[in-house]
């Protein structure tokens, strides 16, 4: 039977990079970071700020620091007025427990790539089954609801700085256990944490020695300790007896003895040391012996890929809200590229502040930007919408571009407390077959990323591609249609036969009336222009300019098209030679685009030759487009 290997990943600062992947942790830009880990109450606070901000209460306790200040001297446990006498511009914010197991869950999700199973929780010791949570507890896949004032440690229920994956049996898949923590290094350097990686027998094992271990800094890699199958007692020797899962005044009292080492610790009499180490005694002992059975809760991967990101301080600026999208659709491309998946769309929510959308949204009841408030119950006001990609796409560049063309075009109605983002159509991603052609290959998502960029400036509606349509009239042979990846080799073939129909429909009219080859417009119109009765020698308005038809030409008829309609169409088509001023037989001939007025003093004519129709049934003319 092989040997459970396990690897730890521990996320040290987890809670101060959280904070500054919101924007700047203070209005100078960089100060010494404090965090203060509330509960789930903390959530609604954040999205229904108060005008002005109630500051941290003096009494609370400071749970995570960042090295800048940490040498300040600002320690875990301190209180916040406490801090603030050492660092007068120390920089407090509050991070919830719902964002630390966000975190973590999307740091279990990009290492599952890697691994059998991944977990952000323990089960107890000789549960009846690895899945089983122990009773109360959440599953490991959600984020469990807490109170602030309930206790969270690395031992307890729900660890919040360590994501654990089992790879047993899977490291030789990568190149071995060292190049596996390089890769998942760079994994999670992506979602943007700095990560402590160790590989053991146990979760609990790799766990000590990813915090205590001597080289356990380097994010992974050749110097990221590994304990050999079978030698975790030995591997965990040299760490400090904190590395055990033992009660602080447990560890202060043994330190005091001068039991400084876990090895010190083993070579006391075990009676004598079980007396010592309280509730815990069991699994300590277990742990100096180098046996660590604990299971692990897998991890539930969601199907929907959510971001979210609160606010401390309401911004109102689009590149701030831009700087957070940057963040999010970099952590989104990571989970997807885990999954081997890609989105099809991006649903984006723009929590504002309550109080200020509601003041405006009174006052300007009749604006486009207030109508599109939307009250969501538990979160406020909003401004929600969508960006939908031609082909589901994964890269973070390409996600960004369309949401920032989007971005760029709107204008807040409030100051912003939060983003909220939803990746949704997760669909396989495509796989690219490798060439030889080195650097010179052309990225098959390039023209995907632009057309979603393009829909996101312009509308959707507005971007597609030409398809050829079975039909006799002219401005129905064609029709803008989305453009889709999955269906554009089933349209080319579906175009080139209505292409061949139309060409053949069009010579039997052609022929049928007598004439030549139909001669196809350059352009058509929008909607055709109404001209009148016409015939040669009449003056027609085009564009609020006069012209006189100078010749026409008759091209084909088509009659009762479509007659199972209420408006079928008899038309008569002719190419009509327009001038402005007299109509002259020796005027010259213009290119496509030169009807126009002639400039105050030119003698020139300045002509085109127009596409045009007669309805049979009226006799009425119209201009529906204009030939070469």
């Amino acid at each position: 039977m092989a040997v459970r290997r396990i690897v730890a990943i521990v996320l040290p600062q987890l809670a101060c990079e959280l904070v500054k992947q919101r924007g700047p942790v203070s209005p100078s830009g960089k100060a010494p970071l404090a965090v203060i880990l509330g509960g789930e109450e903390e959530r609604g606070a954040a999205l229904d700020p108060r005008p002005e901000r109630e500051p941290q209460a003096p009494a609370a306790v400071i749970d995570v620091v960042d090295d800048e200040a940490r040498r300040y001297g600002v320690r875990p446990g301190q209180k916040v007025v406490e801090a603030a006498a050492l660092v007068a511009h120390l920089a407090i914010h509050r991070v919830t427990f719902a964002e630390i197991d966000a975190a973590l869950g999307r740091v279990a999700e990009v290492a599952l790539g890697l691994g059998a199973t991944a977990s952000i929780q323990l089960g107890e010791q000789g549960a009846p089954r690895a899945g089983a949570a122990r009773s109360g507890a959440p599953r490991a896949g959600r984020a469990p609801e807490r109170a602030a004032s309930e206790a969270r440690s690395p031992w307890g229920d729900g660890p919040y700085d360590t994501v654990w994956l089992d790879i047993t049996g899977a490291s030789h898949l990568v190149g071995g256990e060292e190049a596996l923590l390089g890769e998942l290094g760079e994994r999670v350097a992506a979602l943007g944490h700095r990560a402590r990686l160790a590989i053991a027998d146990g979760p609990r094992l790799a766990q000590a020695l990813a915090r205590f271990g001597a080289h356990a800094d380097g994010g992974g890699g050749a110097e990221a300790p590994i304990a050999p199958p079978g030698k975790g007692a030995q591997a965990i020797g040299p760490l400090p007896v904190q590395a055990l899962p033992v009660e602080r005044e447990v560890a202060s009292f043994l330190v005091r003895l001068g039991v400084l080492r876990v090895e010190d610790l083993a070579r006391l009499p075990r009676a004598q040391v079980a007396a010592r180490l309280g509730p815990r005694t069991a699994e300590v002992m277990e742990l100096l012996a180098g046996r660590d059975p604990v299971p692990l809760l897998p991890f539930e991967v969601p199907r929907l890929i959510e971001e979210e990101v609160l606010f401390d301080e309401p911004v109102e600026s689009a590149e701030s809200l831009l700087f957070v999208l940057r963040g999010m659709t970099s952590r989104i491309a990571s989970r997807l590229a885990a999954r081997g998946e890609a989105c099809g769309r991006l649903n984006v929510a723009i929590a504002y502040d309550r109080s200020i959308a509601r003041l405006r949204l009174g006052e300007r009841e009749d604006d486009g930007a207030a109508a599109a408030l939307l009250e969501d119950e538990g979160r406020g006001p909003s401004l929600r919408f969508h960006v939908d990609m031609p082909v589901p796409l994964s890269d973070a560049g390409d996600l960004l571009r369309p949401l920032k063309a989007r971005l760029e075009r709107i204008e807040l109605a409030a100051p912003s407390v939060g983003v909220h983002v939803i990746a949704s159509r997760i669909a396989r991603a495509r796989r690219v077959q490798l060439d030889l052609s080195r650097d010179r290959s052309v990225d098959p998502d390039s023209l995907p990323a632009l057309l979603a960029e393009l829909s996101a400036e312009i509308g959707a509606e507005r971007v597609g591609v030409l398809e050829i349509a079975d039909a006799h009239r002219p401005e129905a042979r064609s029709r803008l249609v989305p453009a889709s990846g999955e269906a554009a080799t089933a349209r080319a073939s579906a175009a080139a036969r209505a292409r061949a129909a139309a060409d053949r429909g069009a010579a039997e009219q052609a022929g049928g009336a007598g004439g030549a080859d139909a001669p196809e417009p350059a352009r058509l119109l929008a909607q055709p222009i109404p001209l009148g009765r016409v015939g040669r020698g009449a003056i027609v308005a085009v564009d609020r300019h006069l012209y006189a038809i100078e010749r026409l030409s008759f091209v084909m008829r088509i009659d009762a098209v479509e007659w199972w309609t209420p408006t079928p169409a008899s038309r008569d088509y002719a190419r009509a030679w327009l001038v402005s001023g007299s109509p002259s037989s020796k005027a010259a001939p213009a290119r496509l685009g030169e009807l126009r007025a002639p400039r105050d003093g030119a003698s020139a004519s300045s002509c085109g030759e127009a596409w045009i129709y007669v309805d049979r049934a009226t006799g009425e003319a119209y201009l529906q487009g204009w030939c070469e």
